[in-house]
This record gives structure tokens, C-alpha cells and sequence, in this order.
């Protein structure tokens, strides 16, 4: 394949993700989905109301979460469970957290730190980002296993650095679905807990 016909597909492939990201925030905004997030049944509520198409709605909110911040992906991880019971819960969850996670890694490798700065305080990104250089995978891991951590910030912080995706993609595989597991349990568990638990 000619270099020309590489870089066009590569365009393209960047035009399809940031189409899809556009999309996904218009839903997001118009939806309603940030005044229900106020307690775990408002937001369970608000989901099981798409019936069969309940299930494809908690996925794009899940993947939401990750690149759209400040939907507490732990919230509705909690509120999935409710509705779909634990595993299936988890699996979605899991499935879009790790995807969106790889989408925002991508993307700041990609736009560097313009597309960082728009999701992430810059503050945050020079902490995060220093902490990185120095400690590498190490650090990164610690920190998207242990809850206190922006877990989607990190992602994005991570393109900036040297860590490879691999490796990024190892740490975020053998990570992230902890969080989502005890978030999913604790909603099986039909315990109500507001959205600030």
C-alpha cells in the first residue's frame, strides 16, 4: 500500500473515532443523562426505561463515563447491576470502561496535549504527568488499582507519556475491572446508596 493511501486510512480511522466521540457527547448533553444522576434509582430507572435497547444505552454510558467526565462510572456500575444483575453488569462495564480507556490513551497519544487540556485540568496533568516520567508502569498501575485515583484522567495522562500501549493496555486489563467488579457487587446487593456513596 502506497504511503498516500496509509495516511488517508489512518485520517479516516481518526475522522470514524472523533465522529463517534461528537456523537456520543451530543447524547450525553441531550439526553438528560446528568440530572438523573443523582441516586443510584434515578439512574436505574432511567435506563431500564429503554426496555430491550437498555443494555446497548448502559454501554454508551459506560463509555461515556470514561471520555466524558463527571459521570461516575463506579455510580452506574452500581445501578447496571440493579438492572442487569451482576455479570452482566460487569461485563458491559468492564467491556466499555477498558475500550473507552484505550480511546482516550490513543487520542492523547494522537493530539498530544490540545486534546488532553479540553478533558483534563492542567494541574492534574502536570502531577499525573511528572509522576509517570519518573515511576512509569509501576506507578500507573498502582494507581488505576487503588480507588482515590481519576482513573479516566490517568488514561488520558498516560498518552502524553513514554508508556507504551502494550503495556498500557496490560495495566488497564489487569486493573480497571476491580473497581468495576466491587462497584457491580454492591449493586447486586439491592442496597441503596446515593450517588455520593
Amino acid at each position: 500500500m502506497s504511503n498516500r493511501a496509509e495516511k488517508l486510512k489512518h485520517i479516516f480511522r481518526v475522522l470514524v473515532v472523533i465522529g463517534a466521540l461528537i456523537c456520543i457527547g451530543v447524547y450525553v448533553k441531550v439526553s438528560g443523562i446528568m440530572q438523573v444522576l443523582t441516586s443510584l434509582e434515578e439512574f436505574r430507572k432511567y435506563i431500564a426505561g429503554f426496555g430491550a435497547k437498555a443494555d446497548l444505552v448502559f454501554f454508551i454510558v459506560q463509555l461515556a463515563s470514561v471520555i466524558f467526565a463527571p459521570i461516575p462510572s463506579n455510580v452506574s456500575s452500581a445501578a447496571g447491576a440493579m438492572i442487569f444483575g451482576l455479570w452482566k453488569s460487569f461485563i458491559i462495564s468492564t467491556t466499555a470502561i477498558i475500550l473507552g480507556s484505550i480511546i482516550v490513551f490513543a487520542l492523547a497519544r494522537k493530539f498530544g496535549k490540545p486534546f488532553a487540556d479540553r478533558f483534563v485540568n492542567d494541574k492534574v496533568t502536570i502531577k499525573y504527568g511528572h509522576l509517570l516520567a519518573m515511576k512509569g508502569e509501576m506507578l500507573l498501575a498502582i494507581m488505576l488499582f487503588l480507588p482515590f485515583f481519576p482513573d479516566d484522567a490517568i488514561c488520558i495522562v498516560a498518552g502524553l507519556s513514554n508508556i507504551k500501549f502494550s503495556k498500557f493496555l496490560t495495566i488497564v486489563i489487569f486493573t480497571r475491572p476491580w473497581g468495576i467488579l466491587v462497584s457491580s457487587v454492591v449493586g447486586s446487593m439491592d442496597t441503596i446508596i446515593r450517588w455520593w456513596g
